[in-house]
């Protein structure tokens, strides 16, 4: 896997075919030489990531049917990249999201099927525009969760931070409480150019994934909580988290690793 970097661009989607057809992909292979950047996929199912602009590279990382990947796009031309390859791969690639599909999406469990996690769990999203404290964001997860009880979940959250900083990767943190102030599991994302101190060892954060359980969970909820925990202890996903900005695409990876422990 590449590190996150300044200019990216990414295309989650699910493969429709086990092969691609030899003319899509003398195609794509074409395609990913000629811009000044370099086009990767990432097989998230199979743990696996290739340079598409050689030959082997789209035989290297193995798709087949259903698989959860990521096309990614680095350097100057990636938003080009993007772009141009999400037409000529839109008969073979179900797209979660692009840059051309960023609207948060209340109907995706019900679009893809296959994200569709053993509970039902709301989300919330919003992108900070200015600089906010610690507190702030806690603030405004709660707000989203839970409009019209704030302070109590407000103060759930300070408790639940006072025993420990709920950083749990590098820029990610995991506030997270059981609470009756809730009927089915709730995640808030906020997402932030601008880094927070969490009071943590590993550093400063810029995304915010708020979990909320109803108290007392059913068995179904703590296991959808427990997987997306584990999964969020994988490096490589704490990763494509981060460089993952549209809306939609981070709900997508949520609901992934909700269903399956990620490595």
């Amino acid at each position: 896997m590449i590190d996150s970097p300044t200019i990216d661009h990414r295309i989650t989607f699910f493969v429709k075919e086990s092969m691609l057809g030899p003319q899509i992909s003398a195609q794509l292979t074409q395609l990913a030489k000629k811009f000044k950047c370099i086009v990767y996929i990432d097989n998230i199912t199979r743990a696996r990531c290739a340079d598409i602009s050689y030959s082997l590279g789209l035989l290297k990382v193995g798709l087949q049917k259903g698989d959860f990947c990521q096309l990614i796009t680095v350097g100057i031309d990636a938003e080009l990249a993007n772009f141009v390859l999400t037409d000529l791969l839109s008969s073979t690639f179900n797209f979660v999201a692009s840059d051309r599909l960023c609207h948060f999406s209340d109907s995706i469990v019900t679009q893809y099927p296959q994200l569709k996690p053993i509970c039902d769990v709301d989300f919330h999203y919003v992108k900070a525009q200015t600089q906010l404290s610690k507190f702030e964001m806690l603030k405004g997860v709660s707000q989203l969760i839970c409009p019209e009880k704030t302070d109590e979940l407000l103060l759930a959250f300070i408790k639940r931070e006072e025993k420990s900083s709920t950083t749990i990767a590098r820029q990610i943190a995991l506030p997270h409480v059981i609470t009756p102030l809730v009927k089915k599991p709730t995640i808030a994302v906020i997402r932030s150019d601008y880094a927070t101190d969490w009071a943590s060892k590993m550093g400063d954060v810029n995304l915010i994934v708020g979990l909320v359980l109803p108290s007392p969970p059913t068995r179904e909820m703590v296991i959808t909580a427990t997987q997306l925990t584990r999964s969020m202890l994988s490096a490589e996903f704490c990763l494509r988290l981060i460089a993952t900005r549209q809306p939609v695409g981070l709900q997508a990876m949520l609901l992934y690793g909700m269903g399956r422990v990620l490595e």
